[in-house]
Parts: structure tokens; sequence; C-alpha cells
């Protein structure tokens, strides 16, 4: 052989070890990339993490609770229902956010929010990469990332994300192997039933793997899978009671389910606006094109799983999480067998070298520093300017938009309603809003009697506003484009008292 073929053989012989060495580098810093690109989009957008106002009285409650070395057991911060039975199922996440808040001030428990949800992806990433090649990995992860950004908040519900991450992995994993999950992940619940109460759907998925299991087990090994699977439900179940409130937490999510379509009124549990493009239809017809054109299939209990979460995505909008975090591990293990990929060529995935990883984390440090100094945090559509006229008439029972319950309690005013919905009920709810809207004008009028009002706070477009200026015993006192005031010219008897 002359020389230019030996050198022709080693070029080829070269490449295709090049391209494999490059493939595998990639893959390597694909949790990292997903990580950083779901934090860099999160935290630019930083007055979009703090536009919800359920922000405001998580932190005041973080505080209470730090401040007392207890958690509540009656409602604090309405008039309307102050000293009623109510305890908050994320007790460890108010506490959380509010040291944020008191280390950075508002960009705290926004880094913290995405720092969250950063950390989801990097586990999400890895996972999949151990079921899929690079590309379906990274197509649907890209897909979470998109439909996620859409209710990620600087709230409780966020920083569970990881938590919902791994216990999807171990559930689904476990299934595939015709075994229950390991005790180890027990602590998970705990941890989730303490930061939030969607720790509820997390025990819920237990029965439909349990059940896929023993579907797909040989009929000698079912007895033994099923005692498996019921003994870690029942630590399961027992885990997520450790917490300060031990059963009441589950107990918690019951009284919300009970206020039936009066959940459609309030935004993160309306439907889903197919009206107007947006990424959760943009990847369910994404992945429905895929179906059809491709034929890949799921087992007939994945798909009912399947189904069902796609239509609470559907009916809530507040399920957009779970579908992005969850949703793919459902797919992961029959998509690898679609795809021929169940032995993936690519080498175990590893934490790249020490000092790349620092300086990754370095740059990120960085861009997050450059961010917050370059943007303003304060949190979006705040009724400061109103709020500060309430003060100065020392008012003390407002009449206030659902909207701005949150801002009135981190202000120290008591509300007539705010986001605790499963502490107001589904009566008092439905009769504020057709109070507010006028649906029902004389009871709005009764309501403001009934209930000593001295005051409104309310959005100016808000039907109630055009009737309380045409009222002779109130007062318009302030308006801008985010709220207007009305006083009662004459309080009524006993206003300044508690009902």
């Amino acid at each position: 052989m002359d020389r230019s073929s030996s050198s022709r053989q080693a070029d080829t012989e070269t490449r295709p070890s090049v391209a494999r060495t490059r493939s595998e580098n990639l893959r390597l810093w694909l949790p990292f990339i997903f990580a950083a690109t779901a934090y860099l989009m999160l935290i630019s957008r930083m007055a979009s993490l703090l536009r919800d106002s359920d922000a405001y009285w998580h932190i005041v409650l973080g505080q209470w609770i730090v401040d007392h070395r207890a958690v509540p057991h009656v409602d604090l911060f309405s008039f309307t229902m102050h000293g009623a039975p109510w305890i908050t199922s994320a007790w460890l996440s108010e506490v959380l956010y509010f040291a944020a808040f008191k280390l950075a001030g508002w960009p705290g428990p926004a880094i913290l929010a995405a720092l969250s949800a950063s950390v989801a992806f990097f586990l999400l990433t890895l996972l999949l990469l151990k079921r899929l090649p690079s590309v379906p990995a990274a197509i649907l992860v890209s897909a979470g990332i998109g439909m996620a950004t859409q209710h990620t908040l600087a709230r409780p519900h966020v920083l569970i994300f990881p938590l919902l991450v791994l216990w999807a992995n171990a559930l689904i994993q476990a299934s595939e192997e015709r075994r229950a999950p390991s005790i180890v992940y027990l602590p998970l619940v705990t941890l989730w039933a303490n930061l939030h109460g969607s720790f509820t759907l997390g025990l819920a998925l237990i029965a439909p793997f349990a059940l896929e299991a023993l579907w797909t087990a040989d009929k000698a090994a079912r007895l033994t899978i099923t005692w498996q699977w019921l003994r870690f439900g029942l630590l399961a179940f027992g885990a997520a009671c450790i917490t300060p409130y031990g059963l009441q937490s589950i107990v918690v999510t019951i009284r919300i389910l009970k206020l039936g379509g009066t959940l459609s009124n309030i935004s993160e549990w309306a439907p889903i606006d197919f009206g107007t493009l947006n990424p959760v239809t943009v990847c369910c017809l994404a992945g429905t094109a895929y179906v059809l054109y491709s034929g890949f299939k799921l087992p007939p209990l994945r798909i009912a799983v399947l189904l069902a979460l796609i239509y609470e995505t559907f009916a809530h909008i507040r399920y957009v999480d779970v579908a992005a975090l969850v949703v793919p591990f459902f797919i992961a293990g029959p998509l690898g067998k679609h795809l021929s990929s169940t032995q993936l060529q690519h080498g175990p995935i590893v934490i790249p070298p020490a000092r790349k990883f620092i300086a990754a984390m370095t740059a990120l440090g960085i861009a997050t520093a450059v961010i917050v100094a370059t943007t303003n945090p304060m949190p979006p559509g705040v009724p400061s300017v109103a709020v500060e006229r309430l003060k100065e008439l020392k008012a003390n029972r407002v009449f206030n938009d659902y909207h701005f319950g949150g801002y009135l309690i981190l202000q120290g005013i008591p509300t007539f309603i705010d986001s605790r919905a499963e502490l107001y009920g589904a009566a008092f709810i439905r009769r504020y809003l057709r109070a507010i809207t006028l649906d029902d004008l004389a009871d709005f009028i009764r309501l403001l009697d009934e209930y000593k009002v001295d005051s409104t706070l309310v959005l100016p477009s808000t039907p109630a506003v055009g009737l309380l200026d045409r009222l002779p015993e109130w007062e318009r006192i302030y308006a801008d484009d985010l709220a207007v005031v009305h006083v009662r010219r004459s309080y009524p008897v006993d206003s300044n008292t508690s009902k």
C-alpha cells in the first residue's frame, strides 16, 4: 500500500472518531446548556417572574413564620375571614422566599425561582439522555422549557420542579423494570409536602404506574410486585404527613377541588386560550403530527394517564408545569425503542471537569449580576400610589380587586378577598364576582354595608367603578391606570372594629 492510500485510510478512520468525540462532548454539556438557557431566559424577564401578586403574601407569611417560630392555623390577613381556620401547605417555600427577599430584595425571590427551574431542566435533560439520543432529548427539553416558562413565577410551586422530575423518573423507571421504586425516594415526598400542596399529585401518580408494572409483569411475580407497590404507596402517604399539619396538608387539596367550577374564574385555574398561539398548543400539534407521521405508539395504560394529564393541562393553565416536566418521561422509553436506540452508543453521562464547571457557573453568576443591575426588579402592576392614599386615610376595611389582595397584605392592610380560594370558599367567591361585575347590583351594595366597607380599591375597568361614581355616599379620591380608590363619605357605625 502506498503512502497516499495509507493516509486516506487513516483519514477515513479518524473522521468517525472525531465526529463521535464531538457528539459525546455535546451530549456531556447538554444538561448544562439547557439549565443555563432556562435560567437566563427567566432571569432576564425578572419582572415577569414577579408579576403574580401571590408572591407578596407568601413573603409576608414567611416572615410571620420566622418571627413567631410557628405556622398559622387561622386566617391572619383578611377582615372578612379573620380568625377562620386556615393553614398553609407551602410554609417551607414561604420561609425560603422570605429569606431570599431579605437577602437580596425583589431580585432574591426571582433568582430563587429561576435557579429551581434551571435545576429541574438540568435533571430532566440528564435523565432523558439515559433513554434517548441527543436530538430527541433536546427536542423534548426545549418543548418543556417553552411550556413551563408560561407559569414559572416566584411562587412556591416552582420550588418543587426538581422534585417533580426526580419523582416522575423514579416511578416510571420502576414501572418499566417491573418493580416498586426504592424507599430512598420517600424523603422527596416529605420535602415536597412542606414546600407545596401539589405533593398530592405525586401521590396520585403512584397508582397508574403500579398498575402498569403489574400489567406487564409475569403472573408469577404479580403478587410480589403488588405488595412492593402497596408498601411503597403506604410509606409515601406516611412520608407526606410529616409536616407541621400532618394529614391536614392533604385536606387542603380536597378543599380546593371542592370549589368546582368557581376555580375557572381564577386565572391559573382557567382553561388554556386556544384562540391565540402559545407554546402548549404548538407542542401538542407538533406531537400529534409526529405520531400521525411516524406511527409512534404508547402502551394503553400510559396513553390513559397521558390523556388525563393533557386534559388537565387544557382545562387548567397551572398544569402546564406538570406536562412540561412529566410528559417527557411518559414517552421517553417507548420513543427510545421506536427509534431503535435502547442501547445508546454515546457512553455514560458524566460531569464535566471541575474547572469547566466552575467557569460555567462563574459566567452565569456574572450574567445574573449584570441583569439585576440593569433591570428594575420592582414587581409590575403595583397600585403603590393608590395604597398610599388608603394608608393616609387609615382605611382598614377595603373592598379590593382580587388581584390587589397580595399587595395589600404586603402593606399591612386587611383584605376583603385575596388568592387563598380555599379559605373563602366557592359561595363567597361567587358572591364577590357577581357583585363586583354588577351581575347582582343590589348584592354589591349589601356587601359594602354588611362588611362595613370604608373604601374600595379596584381596577379602572371594573364595572363597579361606574356605580360607585354615581352613589351619593361614595367619593372618588384617586385614580390612575392601575387602580381607582373610592371612600365612603360617612362611615357606617363601628367601621373601625372587626366584624
